[in-house]
């Protein structure tokens, strides 16, 4: 009983927490702000028709998307490489036998994670996650990563495993730390993280934390939808079969627990995670006084949006009255129903001498400003400019007479009011970084192939156990490299150079040229590599041909000379023979 009551009190705790956060975020208005800036960016940006406002014209010009959408592709825009270094290192050694330079362990367990961070960003489809991270933090203002250790993944044919690491990107609605006045993370008290789960699942969960069968009866779905605030997270389609869980992550002596809460019971009881850092990584697209919450694009640009969608409608109104006008009926003398069909008699009644042109009449609408369309393109390039989304960023500018590096460069000066975003998205994934390699050294302690690429991009396994390296100290660096399409121009149009000023061979062309703009280039490097192995071979067996035509004692001389002699008088042997060869003589003509 005294345990039970024990696990109630620390789920108490936990919801206490959690509703305090909840309240915090509705006082500062953020649940009502940011189901606005979701319905706006999705282009539901009229309030519901009324009576007197059903017939009015509703365009939507939706350049929130298409600045926000053009602002996180331009962050994502480059190649991002971690780079793992040792902190302390021995210097490096000579091997007496072989005369090969020995790395020191600790090089080599930097370039290791270096490279093992490169096949961890495919596998865990670490693309994938910045761009939904991204797009929450142009729209609502914060991005944020989770990471986690899942159990049920198993694989490898050899070395079999259990277990690996995932990601997750975490909507601002669902986060809630301890302290949200202070935007670091590590130094905030508690964070908890909450999502939507069926009860069976839950339960499931539980059991398998060995939770008692009492506390798990106490597991009930509830109608929580109305804190989750977006439009679609609300209607769920059953009422009965979900419940809110409460992922409470927290730090003690330098170590982070976790624990798990759902229906006011503990499901997953206090663990250490025996990691130093938390699993959560936190981005504002703007910065915000004072608050772990950033500040997004939609934020500033509704009004805008609103003035140019009105604008439009007002002269779309206008053209539909003016062309299809209103129409004043005297009754007295029209007494048919009148419709829309071209010819149509109209039958009219009056007195003798009364003018049929007062029967019917068409209203005269009222004249829109001259002004309306020339203040629409104003909203617009005032908006795009005022956001770092003008014509050069957007690719919108007649570019056909330019070369890739003028399109580059005013790309370039286009996104400098961008630069400091990128700056926080570039420390982001050195964070995720320092997250990765806790979780190599904790949580990767059994030996397990993984896939690795070398410097030429060649795949190649190797056997890894995180483990080994729990006690190298490393620092992490994001190289920034380009991926463009007018940054490949800039390298193809660079290549040619070089190889038509006969700086490089045609081997050396196709090997740096990008696959996408050769994509058989390995077919073409193959025919190359395969025509030089049969022309060295055609070598090897005249050089094999000439030296058996010297004499016993030269045969012997030759083959007890150095490598570097032999290379030398073969190189020597080989050039005589083909200077004395003779020139091909053309065929005689026969005579007429």
């Amino acid at each position: 009983m005294a345990k039970l009551d024990s696990i109630l009190e620390q789920a108490s705790t936990v919801e206490k927490q959690y509703k305090e956060g909840l309240q915090y975020k509705k006082q500062m208005g953020f649940l009502s702000s940011w189901a606005e800036y979701e319905r706006f960016k999705a282009g539901d940006q009229w309030p519901a028709p009324t009576d007197k406002t059903k017939n009015l014209p509703r365009p939507v010009f939706n350049i929130i998307r298409q600045i926000e959408n053009h602002k996180v592709a331009s962050v994502m825009n480059e190649n991002i490489k971690m780079v793992f270094t040792a902190l302390e290192a021995d210097e490096e050694t000579k091997n007496p036998e072989t005369g090969e330079t020995i790395e020191p362990p600790e090089v080599q367990a930097a370039d290791l994670f270096t490279k093992y961070a490169d096949s961890t960003w495919e596998n865990i489809k670490q693309g994938e996650l910045n761009e939904e991270a991204l797009e929450s933090a142009s729209n609502v203002g914060t991005a944020i990563w989770h990471y986690y250790w899942d159990a049920t993944v198993t694989g490898g044919n050899k070395l079999k495993f259990m277990g690996e690491m995932q990601g997750e990107v975490i909507d601002p609605v669902n986060f809630f730390p301890g302290n949200p006045q202070n935007r670091i993370v590590e130094h905030q008290p508690y964070i908890i993280i909450t999502h939507r789960e069926l009860v069976e699942n839950v339960r499931k969960q539980a059991e398998e934390s060995k939770v008692s069968k009492e506390i798990i009866t106490l597991i009930r779905p509830d109608g929580e939808t109305n804190d989750q605030a977006y439009d679609m997270a609300k209607k769920e389609l059953s009422t009965n079969d979900k419940v809110t869980v409460l992922t409470k992550y927290w730090k003690e002596n330098g170590q982070v627990f976790f624990m798990k809460v759902a229906s006011g019971v503990v499901i997953k009881p206090k663990t250490n995670s025996n990691l130093k850092r938390y699993p959560l990584v936190v981005m504002q697209w703007e910065r915000r006084k004072k608050s772990i919450f950033g500040v997004g694009d939609t934020e500033g640009l509704i009004p805008n949006q609103k003035a140019i969608n009105f604008l439009m409608a007002m002269q779309l109104l206008s053209v539909q009255l003016t062309g299809w006008p209103k129409l004043i009926v005297d009754k007295t003398m029209v007494r048919q129903p009148i419709s829309n069909t071209p010819g149509e008699v109209i039958n009219v009644q009056g007195q003798s001498g009364a003018s049929i042109h007062n029967s019917i009449q068409y209203m005269n609408p009222g004249n829109i400003s001259g002004d309306a369309p020339m203040l629409v393109d104003s909203f617009m390039t005032y908006t795009k400019a005022i956001t770092g989304a003008n014509e050069n960023a957007l690719g919108e500018q007649n570019t056909s007479q330019l070369n890739a590096t003028a399109i580059m460069l005013l790309q370039k000066a286009a996104g400098v009011p961008i630069e400091s975003i990128k700056r926080r998205f570039y420390q982001a994934m050195e964070d995720v970084g320092l997250v990765w390699s806790e979780f190599w050294k904790v949580y990767y302690n059994t030996t397990r192939m993984i896939a690795l690429e070398d410097e030429d991009g060649e795949e190649y396994s190797q056997e890894f156990n995180g483990s080994d390296y729990k006690d190298i100290d490393m620092r992490l660096k994001i190289d920034i490299g380009p991926s463009s399409s007018y940054s490949e121009s800039l390298m193809m149009t660079s290549l040619d150079k070089l190889f038509d000023m006969g700086h490089i061979d045609l081997e050396q062309y196709l090997l740096f040229a990008p696959k996408n703009v050769i994509p058989f280039k390995d077919r073409l490097l193959k025919s190359i590599q395969e025509k030089q192995e049969e022309a060295e071979q055609q070598q090897d067996d005249m050089f094999d041909q000439m030296i058996q035509q010297l004499s016993p004692e030269e045969q012997q001389a030759f083959m007890s000379a150095p490598p570097e002699v032999q290379e030398q008088i073969k190189a020597q042997m080989m050039q005589a023979q083909q200077e004395g060869q003779p020139e091909e003589q053309p065929e005689e003509q026969a005579p007429m």
